[in-house]
């Protein structure tokens, strides 16, 4: 099974441009925020466009991420971003990206042929799948594969374009693939086998998905920021939970995500979307790492614990 380190990719990885091209001084108000164009970041985008940003005290950019955030950071072009489980072995090989709490559960999904046979990840073996190479589908998939007794060995795992995935699937070049929403929620509307879930599958939906990640030079130069950050982000997750479809609404006339408002709203809408529950970003952060453990690529004799420890920092308002 060709599971490598984990990529610096975040949700529906899809150009890098920031708005100034620098990231905030110490003393400043001003944050560079990423994104990379998936639903889950929803509160990235509801948080700047409804203003909540501004009400914290923040001056946010956004930045449209189409690289690796690893020199995006190391630049100081970079000081924070949805981060996902894909980050979490660039973490544990050094990347300097604090979590300061839990976005939501769920927004990796599978989708497959109908003509395939594969129903769950159960029927995996033997078949053709595309997932980006050591990305946290792949991992959650192999997962939950060996706790089913299967071998993720047996299964042939491909890489294609994000764009790609569907197309490549259709034409029968791959029985299945496994991405960031919205991609396979697009494929399940358009006919395909949904075969995983991890916003409703048993074992994964229990977990917060995604995290707010920070730049350890910002944090340590602007914990009052990263507070500030904190706050409005609970303030668009409040919103999510009441506004599914009129934030989808917003987030695609705005030209951020791909799909249409009744898919997005409808994602959003099954998202849970959790702030400020430091047991569940630590279980899930754990949870994590035993994922990538089963799944065979974490490094020998690393301490699941003190990874999941070291990686969250708590900031003391939140509970």
């Amino acid at each position: 099974m060709a599971i490598l380190s984990l990529g610096l990719t975040g949700c529906g990885a899809s150009d890098s441009k920031d708005k100034n091209g620098q990231s905030a001084d110490a003393k400043s108000n001003k944050i560079i925020v990423g994104y990379w164009g998936g639903t889950c970041e929803a509160p990235i985008f509801i948080a700047h466009e409804l203003g909540y940003f501004k009400k914290v005290g923040l001056d946010a950019q956004l930045l449209k991420i189409t690289t690796d955030v690893a020199p995006l950071m190391a630049n100081h072009e970079l000081d924070a971003y949805e981060a996902t489980p894909d980050q979490f072995k660039p973490i544990e090989q050094g990347l300097d990206l604090k979590l300061v709490d839990g976005v939501h559960i769920g927004c990796i999904q599978g989708a497959a042929r109908p003509d395939s046979g594969i129903k769950t990840v159960a029927d995996l073996e033997g078949k053709k799948v595309a997932a980006a190479v050591g990305s946290i589908a792949q991992i959650q998939i192999s997962s939950q594969m060996v706790k089913l007794g299967k071998d993720p060995q047996k299964v042939n795992w491909v890489s294609y374009p994000l764009p790609q995935m569907e197309t490549a699937m259709n034409r029968g070049e791959v029985d299945a693939f496994a991405a960031y929403d919205p991609f396979a929620e697009i494929a399940v509307q358009n006919g395909a086998v949904k075969f995983y879930s991890n916003t409703f599958d048993e074992g994964l939906a229990e977990y917060y998905c995604c995290f707010l990640g920070v730049n350890g030079t910002y944090l340590k130069k602007n914990p009052d920021n990263v507070k500030k950050l904190v706050e409005a982000f609970s303030m668009a997750g409040a919103y999510l939970e009441e506004h599914p479809q009129e934030a989808a609404k917003l987030m695609i006339d705005k030209g951020y995500v791909a799909g249409t408002v009744e898919l997005n709203g409808k994602l959003i809408d099954d998202y849970k979307w959790i702030s400020g529950d430091k047991d569940l970003a630590y279980t899930s952060i754990l949870e994590i790492w035993n994922q990538i453990d089963r799944a065979g690529a974490l490094e020998k004799g690393a301490d699941k614990q003190a990874l999941a420890k070291n990686m969250l920092v708590w900031l003391g308002d939140q509970k």
